[in-house]
């Protein structure tokens, strides 16, 4: 789907919150991985303004509601062990993770594998469950 505007991305996030509990963001730097997991947050009731990127945190949680994960500095098994997101994990309804490696290590299934691709002024988003 193509998103053109700013509320077609925060329309989208709160479908997702409707439909998913768990989201694999891929795409590259600055496509929009994380302003889709403010409008996920959104839905879920969750003030967007606090949502940040968490890529030198590596994890932020948003109470027990939300937690957004970010593995762009994740180089392997260990790292994902080290930084205990399994158990992380499991303390959250809902889960976004952004840049989504080694995630055959992580306690998650049913997950929605999300794809932003930049397109000059506009973002082509692939949803597959």
């Amino acid at each position: 789907m193509k998103i053109s505007t700013p509320e077609e991305m925060f329309k989208l996030g709160q479908e997702l919150a409707k439909k998913y509990k768990i989201l694999l963001l891929f795409g590259d730097l600055g496509a929009g991985k994380t302003l889709l997991t403010k409008w996920f947050a959104n839905g879920l009731w969750i003030d967007e303004n606090i949502v940040q990127s968490p890529t030198y945190a590596y994890i932020n949680s948003y109470g027990w509601k939300l937690l957004h994960v970010d593995m762009y500095r994740i180089e392997n098994e260990n790292d994902v062990r080290e930084k205990w997101i399994n158990d992380q994990i499991s303390n959250h309804e809902y889960i976004a993770i952004e840049w989504p490696k080694f995630i055959d290590v992580l306690d998650i299934n049913h997950y929605a594998k999300i794809t932003i691709q930049k397109d000059w002024e506009s973002r082509i988003v692939d949803i597959e469950w």
